[in-house]
């Protein structure tokens, strides 16, 4: 590592150590920029307080470095919610075969502040495209209401993003967006609050949806 670049890095990590969470997250924003020169700096991040670890595995869940599995797979036990969900993140963004299991088992971990629908994995989960759609129907039918929520939000953007949607942007179209409120409609207007049976029948119609979607 060049001497620019290990000053750089040592910056950040001054940054991220701060005891002001703005001048934390331009540390963990400046590691990401960094990439992989910067990640054997952050993995001894993952030893220290909770909040310090939960910048340290956001910011190697953004980098994406495939020789991270193991800290991603480790995280997934720690007893901090932030970490655990964006290690499952982590893994979904380098591809392992364990993202999704890991995902799905996160889907509750770490809901954003304003947004309590909205969760790491759950965003993760809209990205997987056809391979997450089961685990969500799964999901869908939850005792737990508040699973049941966030599995809807996660199988609402995995299908919008067929049709072009992309979080922050929107639609690129108004016919795209009536297409993926008609197909949500056709499939049974599935509402995490309905009763069983209701959750049941949309439930069903999904899978016959998805069964239909196989080559």
């Amino acid at each position: 590592m060049s001497k620019s670049l290990n000053n750089a890095v040592n910056s950040a990590l001054a940054r991220l150590r701060s005891d002001d969470p703005t001048v934390q997250n331009e540390g963990v924003d400046e590691l990401i920029r960094i990439g992989a020169p910067a990640v054997p700096e952050i993995l001894p991040l993952l030893q220290e307080a909770a909040d310090i670890r939960a910048q340290a595995m956001y910011a190697l869940s953004r980098i994406a470095e495939p020789g991270t599995a193991e800290a991603f797979k480790r995280g997934l036990l720690d007893e901090a919610e932030s970490v655990r969900a964006n290690a499952a993140v982590g893994l979904a963004r380098i591809g392992d075969p364990d993202a999704l299991s890991a995902c799905v088992r996160m889907i509750n971990d770490a809901a954003d502040i304003l947004h309590g629908d909205i969760t790491p994995c759950g965003s993760a989960l809209s990205e997987m495209g056809l391979s997450a759609v089961p685990s969500l129907l799964d999901l869908l039918m939850s005792g737990d209401q508040t699973t049941r929520l966030r599995a809807q939000r996660a199988l609402e953007l995995n299908a919008s993003r067929r049709y072009g949607f992309v979080p922050g942007r929107g639609f690129p179209s108004a016919e795209a967006e009536r297409r993926a409120r008609d197909e949500w409609a056709a499939n049974g207007n599935y509402d995490y609050s309905a009763d069983r049976a209701a959750r049941q029948s949309a439930v069903d119609k999904w899978r016959r949806w998805l069964a239909a979607q196989q080559p």
